[in-house]
């Protein structure tokens, strides 16, 4: 029943990390650790090694625990750190009962008041893992509805909310320099809702967002969908100065091909972009917005499918 208990405790993590749960190597575990703990006997002379065999696979279950918790993307957080803590100190418990199991020999261990401590203590450290492992789910809640908070349901990009937030904090940390603001609107979007259905036009939208993604993955920029059909994205440092080159990239690869939907249709998507320039300052966001919102004004008096700067035609 410990044994599984254990097991149960780390498919939990698995789980809550949203990592696939292995129930047949768990189950292979606590069936080869059940019939080796089995087979030592049951008297006094075998209280020793299956103290020892105990331990150890005690120490198993809770170093594939511990290894989840490490390696969590959450891992700074203070439930994180706890749960990893209070793991490391059963593993550490659980080494020094088999040390005691070591020095105690011929039957000794079972009538031994260190051993019986030992035990106590372990069953504290246990039950305050478990005090852990609930602040842990409550810290993993609270992570999922930030998130869900903060990010577009369709695309899984930044919203508006969420990149003005980021976006503020860049520009204080990275001020005096260069940035770049580019604002992006689905030429005609209606007529592709009105057209081939709203599905196919969640598909461009989604499509479009992947676009981004391949594009922008080189270079450290924060972009977002800020509604609709309108995406913005923000360019720092050394890639602000490839504001433009980027932003054609982005224009050309969404116009070379159609889209295909899930239904079979072909939709040609094009898209107007406007690019702002500037120097990172904690209060440049609002000005930056402007111009490049203008910038994209210009860009569809232009004819659409293109880009246009606050400064200059391209």
């Amino acid at each position: 029943m410990l044994f599984v208990a254990l097991s149960l405790t780390w498919s939990g993590a698995l789980a809550l990390e949203q990592r696939p749960v292995r129930w047949r190597a768990q189950l292979a575990l606590v069936l080869l650790a059940s019939v080796l703990l089995v087979g030592i006997s049951n008297g006094p002379a075998g209280f020793a090694p299956r103290a020892v065999l105990y331990s150890a696979c005690y120490m198993l279950f809770n170093l594939l625990t511990l290894k989840v918790f490490a390696s969590s993307p959450h891992r700074r957080r203070l439930g994180y750190r706890l749960i990893a803590t209070l793991v490391c100190m059963l593993i550490l418990g659980q080494a020094g009962r088999i040390m005691l199991a070591m020095y105690f020999g011929h039957g000794e261990l079972a009538g031994s008041p260190y051993f019986a401590l030992a035990n106590f203590v372990l069953i504290l450290l246990e039950f305050a893992k478990i005090l852990a492992l609930i602040f842990v789910c409550f810290e993993s809640l609270e992570i999922r509805l930030y998130q869900l908070a903060m990010r577009d349901p369709l695309t899984g990009l930044y919203n508006r909310r969420a990149f003005q937030e980021q976006a503020q904090q860049r520009l204080a940390a990275q001020a005096g320099e260069p940035v770049a603001l580019l604002v992006l609107d689905l030429d005609y979007f209606k007529q592709v809702n009105d057209r081939y259905g709203h599905q196919a036009g969640d598909e461009v939208l989604v499509h479009l967002a992947r676009l981004l993604h391949a594009q922008l993955a080189p270079f450290d920029a924060l972009y977002a969908r800020s509604g609709g059909e309108e995406f913005v994205m923000m360019l720092t440092v050394n890639a602000a100065n490839l504001a433009p080159v980027i932003a054609e990239n982005i224009r050309s690869a969404l116009a070379a091909h159609a889209i295909q939907t899930s239904d079979g249709q072909q939709v040609l998507q094009t898209t107007s972009i406007g690019i702002a320039g500037g120097t990172a300052a904690q209060d440049a966001l609002r000005q930056l917005v402007m111009q490049a919102d203008m910038a994209l004004y210009q860009a569809k008096q232009h004819g659409r499918n293109c880009v246009h700067s606050s400064t200059q035609a391209l």
